[in-house]
């Protein structure tokens, strides 16, 4: 009886090191954004709270302001922190498959795939909540410095 061997192919053990480190690197950079994620949060939901529309008075009948602050905050670290590190391992991917800088970045490719990317997903909320239009609009600033400019040169160093 004659057994056959199984060959596999894994990459290279530099190339998932280096894949795993870019995923922390960008689960740091998520905290980072999930902080301001967190400040302009609590500014809108201060702002939904003082001011006069129906809906939001009905939630927070239903929800008492601390406990809606509380569930953003446990819930903001843990799910930029793996954006983050999915986008970090998503840039260390694309440098073999798309290298070249451009416009201030290591990879152009990808800073315009985070920088289209994150104006798609802000266009529909800036549209619904117009009130917090300030916020979106910061929020998708500090994305794409973060993770579409910063990223890439916090990964490779």
């Amino acid at each position: 009886m004659r057994t056959t061997r199984r060959t596999t192919i894994a990459p290279p053990k530099a190339e998932s090191s280096a894949i795993l480190n870019a995923f922390i690197d960008g689960a740091m950079l998520g905290m980072l954004m999930a902080s301001a994620f967190i400040v302009v949060s609590m500014v809108s939901l201060f702002m939904l709270m003082k001011g006069d529309s129906a809906r939001a008075q009905s939630l927070f009948e239903r929800r008492a302001p601390m406990t809606l602050a509380m569930a953003i905050v446990a819930v903001a670290y843990p799910t930029w922190a793996v954006v983050g590190g999915m986008l970090g391992a998503l840039y260390r991917v694309s440098l073999a498959q798309a290298p070249g800088g451009g416009i201030g970045s290591p990879n152009l490719a990808y800073t315009l795939a985070v920088t289209l990317a994150a104006l798609a997903l802000a266009a529909p909320i800036a549209l619904l909540l117009r009130r917090m239009l300030a916020g979106a609009l910061a929020l998708t600033l500090v994305f794409i410095g973060l993770f579409g400019w910063f990223l890439p040169y916090f990964v490779s160093a």
